[in-house]
């Protein structure tokens, strides 16, 4: 049985604050859940399951039995956040990534100036997994990446992207110098990204929902890139969501 103590935990880690005090943070879903045992992921630290979900999924003791902590159904929806939570909730490490900066320079990542959404978030995370884009950066006031919404986005994702949160303007002061290495934005007023040589080393700077990329990182632009747009009837869209928008371009950099 869970205790109100050990029940207040797991709630608390609903919060960021929470969450970086105590380097925790929850997966739900029982399809990630199932790729995290599938796959040996180091970092579960716990499974929170019901005893049939155990007998109904978890066959082989990939990890030692201190790491699975067997709770009532009614236990596990004082846990989750799901309105009808499934019969599992893992408890993972929060990882502390080290950036490999001769890594960086030889691949194209993304940097994140202040997306907020949640959902933006944990698409644009899950965008970077299908393109093989191993890094991220992000600005201190992006929303958190291990929050419960954008875990949930990332479908598994966040599990195989490093995810940085850094001071922008210093992180591309320091690559700005870098031989052969460009850092590319998207602009409005852009050129259009069909018609660009487009280098394989390089940073990809994707912009706030409303208010795009911050003025202070605009100096460090050597490309400004723009998704042209093909529909001009009276009333139509006049941007794109930045996550379809990273779609696009992260898929134009890897075809090429």
């Amino acid at each position: 049985m869970l205790s109100k103590n050990r029940i207040k935990h797991f709630r608390s880690l609903r919060l960021k604050k929470y969450r970086e005090k105590h380097g925790e943070y929850l997966v739900e879903g029982e399809k990630i859940i199932k790729e995290l045992i599938d796959s040996g992921y180091p970092l579960v630290k716990q499974l929170i399951a019901t005893q049939q979900w155990l007998k109904n999924n978890y066959k082989d003791a990939i990890y030692p039995p201190e790491n699975i902590l067997i709770v009532s159904a009614y236990e596990l929806s004082k846990i989750s956040s799901f309105k009808t939570p499934g019969g599992v909730i893992a408890l993972l490490c929060i990882p502390a990534h080290i950036i490999n900066k001769n890594a960086i320079i030889d691949d194209i990542s993304l940097v994140l100036d202040r997306i907020q959404d949640p959902g933006n978030l944990g698409n644009i995370i899950r965008i970077a997994d299908w393109f093989g884009i191993k890094n991220i950066f992000c600005s201190h006031d992006c929303a958190d990446c291990f929050s419960p919404k954008v875990v949930q986005a990332t479908m598994g994702a966040i599990m195989r992207i490093n995810v940085y949160y850094v001071n922008l303007k210093d992180l591309l002061e320091e690559y700005k110098s870098v031989p052969g290495f460009t850092i590319y934005g998207t602009f409005l007023n852009g050129e259009s990204i069909y018609d660009k040589d487009l280098d394989k080393r390089a940073f990809i700077v994707m912009g706030n929902e409303s208010r795009g990329i911050s003025k202070s990182c605009i100096p460090y632009i050597t490309t400004k890139l723009f998704v042209p747009k093909y529909a001009h009837e009276a009333g139509s869209i006049e941007s794109l969501n930045v996550s379809a928008a990273t779609a696009i371009i992260c898929s134009e950099f890897r075809r090429r």
